[in-house]
């Protein structure tokens, strides 16, 4: 588990996002390959976990610098 945590907190957002941006639009042409799909789905809520989990640090530390910062 420790490994994965740490690939998490080097995610490249933005390279993550023309992902999950890439996905979207390949489900948005109405392909009709279900395997394809259901690998894409998990693929994307893959993404969108790491990218949550990513925001979430983000937000801690901008809230401990403003915490150093206004006191």
């Amino acid at each position: 588990m420790p490994e994965k945590k740490s690939k998490k907190s080097e995610v490249d957002v933005a390279k993550s996002f023309m992902e999950l941006e890439s996905i979207a639009e390949w489900f948005e042409k109405g392909e009709a390959d279900l395997d394809v799909g259901l690998k894409k789905y998990e693929r994307a809520m893959e993404l969108a976990e790491v990218l949550r989990e990513r925001l979430e640090q983000a937000e801690n530390k901008i809230n401990d610098i403003q915490k150093r910062h206004n006191n």
